[in-house]
């Protein structure tokens, strides 16, 4: 049977219909899929933009308080000078606290050092000893140090040196050398004689009680 001119076209005009309904049914869903894409897109971008301004307010926040520590008047500069002054201040005090001995019946002696060159100085408790119990360079001028050769200081501090009556010193630089002796109600200065003193009460004529 043949099909007539206008069978054919209403088919064919069927056939576009069905065909556009769904042409467009896809255009809606690609419309609404790319929607969603689009909707989850915003959201991760969102996500991790809030992330990104986390971590960097949180990054600022340590750099804030890293140059807190470190700018003038910060903790760490308050620490370290605190730290200084308690130094200073416990070398002063133990410096304070040897300079206050004074006790006729406990004699020392202390160093003088002239000239503007350092002098090296060694302490023996005898002659025959092998050690020094106490050596250094000597700045110019008077020690800080305090040598007690006959009684132990009332108060060890950082700047007293117990030795004894037959004290042996040895130095580089003899003619820059003076000792100053105190106790027993009297003092005196006298000059290192040579590089070496073998015995301080017998070289320097010292008063040693029950002698």
């Amino acid at each position: 049977m043949n099909m007539s001119k206008d069978s054919f076209k209403n088919l064919f005009s069927t056939f576009l219909l069905i065909a556009s309904v769904i042409a467009f049914s896809f255009s809606i869903f690609s419309i609404m899929k790319l929607d969603g894409f689009e909707e989850r897109l915003n959201a991760l971008e969102l996500s991790t933009s809030e992330k990104i301004d986390k971590l960097s307010k949180g990054l600022n926040e340590e750099i804030g308080a890293i140059k807190r520590l470190i700018s003038g008047g910060g903790v760490i500069e308050k620490y370290l000078v605190a730290r200084n002054f308690l130094e200073n201040s416990e070398n002063d005090l133990r410096l304070i606290l040897t300079e206050l001995q004074e006790n006729p019946e406990r004699p020392y002696f202390r160093i003088f050092v002239a000239g503007s060159s350092e002098v090296w100085i060694g302490f023996k408790n005898n002659a025959k000893d092998k050690k020094y119990v106490y050596q250094k360079n000597f700045k110019p001028g008077l020690s800080e140090e305090k040598f007690f050769y006959l009684k132990a200081p009332l108060l060890e501090t950082g700047y007293t040196v117990t030795l004894t009556k037959d004290t042996y010193i040895r130095t580089a630089m003899p003619d820059s050398v003076y000792l100053l002796f105190f106790g027993f109600n009297s003092a005196k200065i006298v000059k290192m004689p040579d590089i070496e003193v073998n015995n301080i009460s017998r070289d320097f004529n010292l008063y040693v009680p029950g002698k």
